[in-house]
């Protein structure tokens, strides 16, 4: 079989991804999926994704630029397998990475000598400046509850029930409900985990399911996001929410809300309902 090498500038990886490389070292993987923005690798019960661009990365990802990833994606299958093998410089500060992709006909290697990691911890922000910012009033007028999934009439219900009373069956019930990589009853519980978590306003919700999970099936791809929320870290995107939140910046979060919203089908707006949703729960207690 016949190989074909390329060898990119310029990656950046999550900081919760380079960890996990750290405790892995090479990784065999597969193609789990793929689609416009990107491709998912899976490998033992975890995701990686590959995506582009710096501003967009996944707290379970890579990003390379636009144009490498459709040249590397243009030549991937699902299923396909892939060996992922970390090198480090002596300091063992920079990373750099191979991906061998077993492709037919040819055997695809991409090389990324050199990784900018990008810490993508959760940031803490307090509930006086969140209200400062005028969060809730900008989720409001970015009309995120229409252009969501739950707008359909069977999630709606389900909605209703679980901000009646936050419990063990009517958190269940949002576990992998609607459809998609990331059913939108998945993406709105982890936009209201992840606002506790920013708050600190204790782990309430985190841990109900954490436990229902136990109980109930979702995709791989809403597994492999809520393992790095609870483990502490989130998209790019949300950063950028958060520092226009801190910096007192409406031209910024406007922007940073509406580049959630354009996340997937609705899956942007359905975690921004989640995160609608903690702070008018804030508001009336």
């Amino acid at each position: 079989m016949n190989n074909h090498s390329l060898t990119f500038e310029k990656a950046y990886i999550s900081s919760y991804v380079r960890q996990l490389i750290l405790q892995h070292g090479s990784i065999q993987a597969r193609i789990h999926s793929i689609f416009s923005n990107g491709f998912n690798l899976k490998y033992n019960d975890s995701l990686l994704f590959v995506g582009k661009n710096e501003e967009s990365l996944s707290a379970i990802g890579l990003a390379i630029n636009a144009a490498d990833l459709e040249l590397v994606q243009s030549a991937l299958t699902v299923g396909d397998p892939v060996k992922i093998s970390p090198f480090f410089s002596s300091s063992e500060e920079k990373l750099s990475l191979t991906f061998t992709c077993y492709t037919r006909p040819l055997v695809t290697t991409a090389i990324f000598p050199s990784i900018q990691s990008i810490d993508l911890s959760i940031p803490h922000v307090t509930q006086e400046q969140i209200s400062k910012s005028g969060l809730l009033h900008h989720l409001e007028e970015a009309d995120v509850w229409t252009q969501s999934g739950f707008a359909s009439s069977q999630l709606t219900q389900m909605y209703d029930n679980f901000v009646s009373l936050i419990s063990t069956s009517t958190v269940s019930s949002l576990i992998g409900a609607g459809v998609g990589l990331t059913p939108s009853g998945d993406d709105f519980l982890q936009g209201m985990i992840l606002f506790e978590a920013i708050t600190e306003s204790g782990g309430y919700l985190k841990e109900l399911v954490k436990q229902q999970l136990q109980h109930r099936s979702t995709t791989d791809v809403s597994l492999a996001y809520y393992e790095a929320l609870f483990d502490g870290y989130v998209n790019a995107q949300w950063i950028n929410l958060c520092a226009a939140i801190l910096t007192e910046n409406e031209q910024q979060l406007i922007e940073a809300i509406k580049k959630i919203q354009a996340y997937g089908a609705t899956s942007g707006n359905d975690s921004l309902v989640g995160v609608l949703t903690f702070l008018k729960q804030k508001t009336t207690r």
